[in-house]
């Protein structure tokens, strides 16, 4: 087990009730009925790895979590009836026996008819959430919990407060995470006549439900605060530093209820050139790209590994314990491909972590002195320059009609794909609930790309649409209102597989039961 991955499972284990908001639950309805039934719920139960990370990789192994349960909610579904249980924290004993399994067994039992009933869970319920389930019936309420994808709302594009499709069912509350669970898989009971309660709570009638968080978290940590970058030949080229990181593209909606197949509502969306620009809301969301604009060069510094011993070492650093928490993302998944011909995973479709970082070049090819925070420019001939004009005036240095990239204020952006299947080489690259991603940055290789083509409501062709896109498309520095047509094909394409034909940063993932994977990635384009 490597250093990065003791850190994460080291943490430590908090599960607490806060009181049940009745705002936040479905009304109960009228006990029905002459007999009871009890359900215990169970989290992040061990063991099932071959059923339900058939699409996971760079698994390292669990952790436990810090979750706080606000509320449960019960539904009991049979014919024409739904029956709901809502409780608080006195209405369970809790086991949580360190091995990655919590049980809640319970201390009241909900009156209903005989039968075969399905079971469904609801833990923490938002008011999305809560008003999707209160108002189905037993005709459709199966549908509204496992097949109707549920909308989150977010702020992109306009982006007051980066509210997340994520962030409506997952919020950290201090140290803790308040976050939305739900069955992982079906779950029923044969309920029998005449059970008293006294008699369902020592397990008679007892109903047995797997519960998952719904959302993923995603973790970026680097070895260093800066880096230099060096040419084929060992000759440093410029350093990259001010490291910052954002998350995007993972999905908008969700199935309350995982599927078998962890499949999720863009599960078959595959954008083409001519439609990735125009769909508008595509089912992915881009809010987290306007992250912390004031923050260098925006989004969450990206802590090292001696932060994290920093965390352990004081856990009343808030500051710093709300930036080691990562990120929550919505599951995202396609369908798995032995190769680039086969594969779901395209870059537009894919979940991915935009790191930005300020570039210092070491040397101008135009005999200028390089000014921190200036714009730069990248000539095909792989040599800087402080303007266009000379990257292709042959007396400056430069090379007529070449192909210049303008990096805007020395700015520098890097992808890495969520919880791809290989590093590097990924072609599948899935974001399955309940897990961990960390993502250790330990290296860039080359000067990454300068605009983000990845942001479906900015057409690169324009710059009507630019505000869509914290990172557009540099503009022509003799008409500021076009782009720039000598700008180089940028190597980041929304139809294109995720390998590129060269491996930007050196990167580690792994993935915590919380499942946890991490891998490590050198950056370079």
């Amino acid at each position: 087990m490597n250093k990065v991955t003791k850190f994460l499972m080291t943490a430590t284990i908090v599960f607490g009730f806060a009181a049940c908001n009745n705002d936040n639950v479905p009304p109960l309805p009228q006990e029905e009925g002459n007999t009871h039934v009890s359900v215990a719920l169970t989290m992040s139960t061990p063991g099932t790895k071959a059923a339900t990370r058939s699409q996971d990789y760079n698994y390292v192994g669990q952790w436990a979590g810090k979750d706080k349960i606000n509320s449960v909610a019960v539904f009991i579904v049979e014919g024409t009836t739904v029956t709901t249980g809502q409780f608080t924290a006195a209405d369970f004993n809790i086991a949580n026996p360190g091995d990655g399994t919590i049980t809640l067994t319970p201390l009241k039992a909900i009156k209903t008819t005989p039968g075969t009933k399905k079971v469904y869970a609801l833990i923490n319920g938002t008011p999305q959430v809560v008003a999707k389930l209160a108002t189905a019936n037993a005709t459709n309420f199966e549908a509204a919990y496992q097949t109707e994808a549920l909308k989150l709302a977010n702020d992109y594009p306009t982006n007051p407060s980066v509210q997340s499709s994520a962030s409506n069912i997952a919020q950290i509350d201090g140290d803790n995470d308040v976050i939305v669970m739900t069955n992982s898989e079906a779950a029923s009971v044969n309920v029998q006549e005449g059970v008293t309660e006294a008699q369902a709570l020592a397990g008679q009638n007892r109903a047995k439900v797997n519960v998952k968080r719904t959302v993923a978290r995603v973790m970026v940590t680097t070895t260093t605060t800066s880096y230099e970058v060096k040419a084929s030949n060992g000759t440093i080229t410029g350093t990259v530093s001010d490291i910052t990181w954002v998350l995007a593209q993972g999905e908008n909606s969700l199935f309350l209820q995982q599927k078998a197949g962890l499949e999720t509502p863009q599960y078959t969306f595959k954008p083409t050139a001519t439609d990735y620009y125009t769909t508008g809301d595509n089912g992915y969301d881009y809010s987290g790209l306007f992250e912390a604009q004031g923050n260098k060069l925006g989004g969450t510094d990206v802590p090292t590994l001696a932060d994290y011993a920093g965390a352990l070492e004081d856990v009343t650093d808030k500051q710093l314990n709300q930036k080691l928490s990562g990120k929550f993302i919505l599951p995202t998944t396609h369908a798995y491909g032995a190769d680039a011909a086969t594969t779901g995973y395209v870059k537009g479709n894919t979940a991915y972590v935009l790191v930005r970082a300020k570039f210092t070049p070491r040397e101008m090819a135009d005999g200028t002195a390089y000014t921190d925070g200036n714009d730069f420019y990248l000539g095909a001939n792989g040599l800087f320059y402080s303007s266009k004009a000379n990257a292709q005036n042959p007396e400056t240095g430069g090379i007529e009609g070449q192909t210049v990239a303008r990096y805007v204020g020395g700015k520098v952006l890097y992808y890495a794909w969520v919880n791809p299947d290989k590093v590097p080489g990924w072609l599948n690259s899935p974001v399955v609930r309940n897990n961990i991603y960390h993502i250790h940055i330990s290296g860039f290789k080359t000067i990454g790309t300068n605009w983000n083509p990845l942001v479906p409501n900015d057409d690169p062709t324009t710059t009507e649409d630019d505000q869509n896109n914290p990172d557009p498309k540099p503009t022509d520095p003799d008409n500021p209102n076009q782009p720039d047509p000598d700008e180089p094909d940028n190597p980041i394409d929304p139809e294109d597989p995720l390998t590129t034909p060269e491996t930007w940063m050196s990167v580690d993932m792994t993935v915590l039961p919380w499942e946890v994977h991490t891998y490590e990635v050198d950056l370079e384009i």
